[in-house]
């Protein structure tokens, strides 16, 4: 075919960034079952032109090939073995070794005590979209302004970039974009160079300065998974808080987040750090399905329908990447192809998975405009297979946008996030391209939504969820660092879990695979929210009662917006609202709500709702429970409730009712042999007023003076006597009214 360097180099496709594991072009490889044919000389891969190797997944060095050896057993002893051979090994992780082997010695390389299959390293996938002195608008969108006029700008925290280049890097240091003091260390795993490979781990790592321009920052480009492992291991060992990897992997995993991506981000988080990454933009680019096995074993992905269609409008690289669930070494073997416009074969992957091969096969081709189709046919398969299909390029049709996150966004312990763009961010909808969950296991993906279509250095406009994701990681170290000026010692499961209960939903109610919890939205100081129970007496209030709650919220100084108050009650009790506290909008019942549209920084309201105890209530302690913007409620909680009164027809009678100057009055129990005796008196707040403490004998006198000795003034008080009987009962008596007149 004509190969187009002047294209090529007008429109870069990602394709020198993408996770290859299979042959391409389209022919067969004549090789050992334990090598990947990519690796053979004569291998199609070879048939490239060698500048366009590196895109096919294919290094070349001094007659030696770049490949990952996954073997059992210890790295490093097989790393000397394979150096007896004439290799040279550049890294290990357990079951994997990195190295560049010789050619001629791959065959005798896999025939190794232990080794499992040799194979093409993966290779990230930088996750901005087709295309992807500027500071992000996510500053003042997402509220990083107010940390920073607070003086939280990321302070003590350090973000590691763990990207695929950092090209420019030295340009925006020396246009200010990045202040170079931040950058405490900054490594080149591939060994290449640090400013090759593109500008977007600059772009991801200025939307993290921007957001928390005081947050240490520690860049790291990789090229392959152990090159990932490696930084990796650094960043534990240094100590790094928090990693952004706005970057997915395919052909690891089957959308499940296992493999062994999954296993590196997991030594991170283990070790306590955060990681934040992209959940790709391949919504549109994806399918996923058990397609039926059709004449001469041509998979049907809709029923007759055996092609997905690629649409090239400019000539550029397509990538095709299939795999199936049997991870990680598969008995049914599939082959992939790929067809230009006119029906003519172009590409093929063909690898022979016979036990030893992981599910996996791969195309790359360099395009001109047209219709391509993706066609996959099954050389050895029982039954139908669940498979998966990522474009890395360009849009499939038809597509399934769910489950479409890359690895590692699709593990569970990562904070994954999607992109909403700039112009819809308060309404929504997603970026058509945010790929969607849930995994293929069934879990809720993504996390969150943040923003892209944002202003930056690298780029004109940065898109994609590459951009969204720095917006959240940033978001995170601001947390940490204010916690960290206030004395907290913060997990990264309690950093994630503000963020979580702060996104503002979107979409249908509650978490879903589309938009996560909602998108972010960071609050440097909450709104508050303190509940105050009365009770008419001291002692537990008993069934035939009424408790009255009073709940005061503040909008914080630094916000403006609107409030909603909820609370509810224990099973078996309802409120009624007394007093809305200005609502727009309030409810009652065993759950009420209070709903404000517009409160000022620093305003306050408070409500109001009583609390009948309904006879026969059971006794004990109760909990009312209740949220202001879905942060809970402080305060008092507990509710506890008494027995009863006994089945004693007791009485307490004041004489005389109504009291006036001059006169005392007189409390006298009838009904049982009473030992002592207890009054006590509230105004009609519930305040206790006087306590005679216990007192012998069945009357007691009150010379109408409060607990300080002064004369209580005219007004009506509620009062009630609690009884030891001779027999050992306590008894009290109901809440009565006591008129005293000045």
């Amino acid at each position: 075919m004509r190969w187009n360097r002047a294209l090529f180099a007008r429109w870069p496709v990602l394709a020198i960034l993408l996770a290859f594991a299979v042959a391409v072009g389209g022919g067969v490889a004549i090789g050992h079952p334990k090598v990947d044919p990519g690796l053979l000389e004569g291998s199609p891969a070879a048939a490239v032109p060698r500048e366009f190797l590196p895109q096919a997944g294919v290094h070349l060095d001094d007659g030696r090939v770049l490949a990952v050896v996954e073997h059992e057993g210890a790295s490093g002893e097989l790393a000397a073995r394979l150096a007896e051979l004439g290799a040279r090994p550049e890294g290990t992780r357990e079951g994997l070794v990195e190295a560049w082997l010789p050619r001629e010695s791959l065959a005798e390389a896999a025939e190794l005590p232990g080794v499992r299959y040799i194979r093409r390293p993966h290779v990230p996938v930088p996750l901005s979209e087709r295309e992807p002195r500027l500071v992000t608008e996510g500053v003042t969108l997402l509220g990083a302004s107010r940390f920073h006029a607070a003086g939280i700008l990321g302070q003590d925290v350090t973000v590691a970039v763990i990207d695929v280049g950092f090209g420019g890097l030295t340009n925006a240091y020396r246009a200010g974009e990045i202040a170079q003091d931040v950058v405490i260390e900054s490594l080149d795993y591939t060994r290449n160079g640090l400013e090759l490979g593109g500008p977007h781990g600059t772009g991801v790592a200025q939307i993290v300065h921007n957001m928390a321009p005081k947050a240490n920052l520690h860049l790291a480009r990789i090229g392959n998974e152990v090159q990932l492992d490696r930084a990796v291991r650094d960043c534990v060992d240094r100590g790094v808080d928090i990693i952004v990897h706005s970057v997915g992997w395919v052909n690891t995993d089957f959308g499940d987040g296992t493999g062994v991506i999954a296993d590196t981000v997991r030594r991170a988080t283990d070790a306590g750090i955060l990681w934040v990454n992209a959940a790709g933009n391949h919504a549109t680019r994806h399918w996923l399905g058990t397609p039926e096995i059709g004449p001469q074993g041509w998979l049907e992905f809709e029923p007759g329908v055996k092609e997905l269609a690629v649409v090239v409008d400019v000539p550029s690289e397509i990538h095709i990447a299939l795999t199936w669930d049997e991870w990680p070494q598969a008995s049914s073997d599939f082959d992939l192809f790929l067809f230009d416009p006119r029906g003519n074969e172009v590409a093929s992957s063909r690898r022979t998975q016979d036990g030893d091969a992981p599910p996996t096969e791969f195309v790359a081709h360099f395009a001109e405009r047209g219709r391509y189709t993706v066609r996959v046919r099954a050389e050895r398969a029982t039954e139908p297979v669940p498979i998966e299909i990522f474009s890395l390029g360009h849009d499939l049709e038809p597509y399934i946008p769910e489950s479409s996150i890359l690895a590692p966004g699709n593990v569970a312990e990562v904070l994954t996030v999607g992109a909403i763009g700039l112009g819809n961010w308060d309404t929504g909808p997603q970026q058509p391209y945010s790929s969607q969950g849930p995994t293929n296991d069934g879990r809720l993906k993504p996390d969150i939504m943040g923003p892209d279509t944002v202003r930056n250095f690298a780029y004109p406009r940065f898109t994609g969820t590459s951009a969204a994701a720095p917006h959240v990681a940033a978001g995170a170290a601001l947390l940490l660092s204010q916690a960290r000026r206030d004395g907290e010692d913060v997990t990264s499961e309690q950093l994630k879990e503000p963020l979580l209960r702060w996104a503002v939903d979107m979409g249908v109610p509650g978490a879903d695979p589309v938009y996560g919890h909602g998108r972010i939205r960071l609050l440097v100081e909450q709104a508050r929210a303190e509940r105050a129970i009365r009770t008419p007496q001291e002692d537990a209030p008993a069934p035939g009662e009424t408790v009255t709650v009073e709940v005061t919220v503040r909008m914080p100084a630094t916000q403006v917006g609107g409030m909603e108050l909820r609370e509810t009650l224990p099973e078996g009790l309802e409120g009624a609202i007394e007093d809305r506290g200005g609502a727009d909008f309030a409810e009652d019942g065993r759950e009420l709500t209070w709903r404000w549209d517009v409160l000022t920084p620093g305003e306050e309201r408070t409500v109001r709702y009583s609390v009948p105890i309904p006879e026969g209530f059971p006794s004990g302690s109760y909990e009312l429970s209740g949220e202001l913007n879905q942060d809970p409620v402080g305060g008092q909680a507990q509710l506890e409730i008494g027995a009863s009164p006994a089945e004693l027809s007791v009485e307490a009678v004041c004489r005389p009712n109504p009291v006036r100057d001059g006169q005392g009055a007189q409390f006298s129990v009838t009904g049982v042999d009473v030992w002592e005796l207890r009054l006590r008196v509230h105004d009609t707040s519930g305040r206790t007023i006087y306590d005679s403490d216990w007192q012998p004998g069945p009357t007691y006198q009150w010379n109408l003076q409060d607990n300080q000795g002064r004369i209580v003034a005219g007004g009506i008080y509620l009062y009630w006597v609690e009884i030891n009987t001779a027999d050992g009962q306590t008894v009290r008596t109901g809440v009565e009214r006591l008129l005293v007149v000045r």
